[in-house]
């Protein structure tokens, strides 16, 4: 699914390609609803992804993202894309990508 601008230009607004990827990986939500849950990756670019899951994620919401093997990112949901299915899309936005744990 494109988003507005996309359909209306043609054009991506992207700073980074994007690859397509169908990795899963672990999701760890902060904040009063913390949780844990699967994702598989959609695509991926230097600066962020997309990923469906099943789990219900708000806009703005910091999530800490673990690939294998032992990649740590933390991240910010920047776009909820709509359903697939019976699971969601998002883009999210890096922040920080390591290989140890990360704050």
């Amino acid at each position: 699914m494109e988003n507005i601008l996309t359909q209306k230009t043609g054009l991506e607004q992207r700073r980074h390609p994007r690859t397509a990827v169908g990795a899963t990986f672990d999701i760890n939500m902060q904040g009063p609803a913390a949780a844990k849950c699967r994702a598989t990756i959609t695509d991926l670019s230097e600066g962020g992804m997309t990923f469906r899951t099943d789990a219900e994620l708000e806009k703005g919401m910091t999530l800490h993202l673990r690939l294998k093997p032992d990649i740590q990112i933390r991240g910010e949901v920047r776009s909820v894309l709509g359903d697939v299915g019976a699971q969601r899309r998002y883009g999210v936005r890096f922040h920080k990508i390591g290989l140890n744990p990360i704050n």
